[in-house]
């Protein structure tokens, strides 16, 4: 008891605040003078900063109102038809040029991707023939005459135009920006090399797709005959498709052309036609090679090539350098070529993609070269 009287007299001594509401000022309001200034006065000091009514103590009255000089109404809107519209467009208009954006980025990403695809495998074909054709080595095999005078010679390399490839109508590209063309001819080459005491004889030859004669894949023949090396390029001239392995697909352009040994180009020569022949100058004078040939493409019935359009070396004699040219297609536009019916239409769009084929040239430095067979 004691001590609730003592909590009382506290409670007394110590009046709770009064809490002053929106009805209660509205009630005060009639009661003051009717001094303007002193009714501004006496409601600013029961209102805060942020507006709310307050007690007497500075604090917050709970659950009050703000007072709005506007009133509580809300006056409803909306978007009309026009603003719709337009913003229905304006969101066409961005959706549309992100779709473009993102296509062309497809489109550049592909033709990355092919491009690459497409040099690589370039490069592999390229670096595949370059080892192998260094490795060229001179046979220093003698000439086997029968008693009917017939001579076999062995040959250590040779490359001419292939028969499955008419040089007298190739594919010819024009290329852009100018006048200029570029005549795509196809060969077929065979060489020797040498494997401890064995000699073994590879050759590359392109087999086309079709009757137009345009485009083929890439194979390649190995073979040994320690008994009968002579007969080692024959056997590949007459080797089946069955024993051949094909390498790379979509080939345009291949061509191999024989160097001499001090860099110049093997030619015709213009008298005999029958011995090849290097210049010792840029000007001459010409020497002939005893173990060689050279023809250009007038015996094919052809004018692509009036200076090396097939060679021939025999015995102890092989070029000093060799050029190699190989131009692959891209695989989409191949399978774009594969599928037109018609052959000349097929044939004038390989002509109208040039850009859509790659050319790879190295000239290949031939280590096992014979210095006697060059004068």
């Amino acid at each position: 008891m004691r001590l609730k009287s003592e909590i009382r007299k506290k409670s007394e001594r110590n009046p709770k605040p009064e809490i002053l509401t929106r009805s209660a000022v509205e009630t005060i309001k009639p009661r003051m003078g009717a001094d303007d200034a002193d009714s501004h006065s006496d409601i600013s000091e029961i209102r805060d900063i942020s507006g709310f009514f307050t007690s007497g103590f500075g604090f917050r009255a709970s659950f009050g109102f703000r007072i709005s000089d506007f009133g509580f109404r809300v006056k409803p809107s909306g978007f009309s038809l026009i603003e719709i519209m337009v913003t229905v467009g304006l969101l066409t208009v961005i959706i549309l040029g992100l779709l473009l954006m993102f296509n062309q980025t497809q489109r550049a990403f592909r033709t990355g991707m092919t491009q690459t695809d497409v040099l690589e495998a370039g490069r592999a074909t390229m670096d595949m023939l370059a080892r192998e054709l260094e490795q060229m080595t001179p046979s220093q095999y003698p000439d086997r005459v029968f008693s009917s005078g017939i001579r076999y010679r062995v040959t250590n390399f040779f490359a001419e135009p292939s028969p499955l490839f008419d040089w007298r109508t190739p594919l010819i590209q024009e290329l852009p920006g100018n006048r200029l063309s570029r005549t795509n001819l196809i060969q077929r080459f065979f060489f020797l090399t040498k494997l401890n005491q064995d000699l073994l004889g590879t050759g590359y030859e392109v087999i086309p797709d079709d009757a137009n004669g345009c485009v083929g894949a890439l194979y390649r023949y190995g073979g040994i005959n320690r008994g009968a090396v002579v007969t080692l390029s024959e056997q590949f001239l007459r080797a089946p498709v069955t024993n051949l392995n094909k390498i790379a697909d979509g080939i345009v352009h291949l061509r191999v052309r024989a160097f001499s040994r001090n860099g110049y180009l093997v030619t015709t020569n213009l008298f005999t036609r029958t011995n090849a022949t290097f210049p010792l100058k840029a000007a001459g004078p010409w020497t002939n090679i005893a173990n060689a040939l050279a023809f250009n493409s007038v015996p094919f019935n052809s004018a692509a090539d009036l200076n090396q359009a097939a060679c021939y070396f025999m015995s102890n004699a092989v070029p000093g350098y060799v050029e190699l040219e190989l131009g692959i297609l891209e695989p989409q536009t191949l399978q774009r070529y594969r599928s037109i019916g018609v052959s000349q239409a097929a044939r004038q769009y390989l002509s109208n993609h040039v850009a859509q084929v790659h050319i790879f040239r190295q000239r290949v430095p031939v280590r096992n070269v014979d210095l006697s067979a060059y004068p």
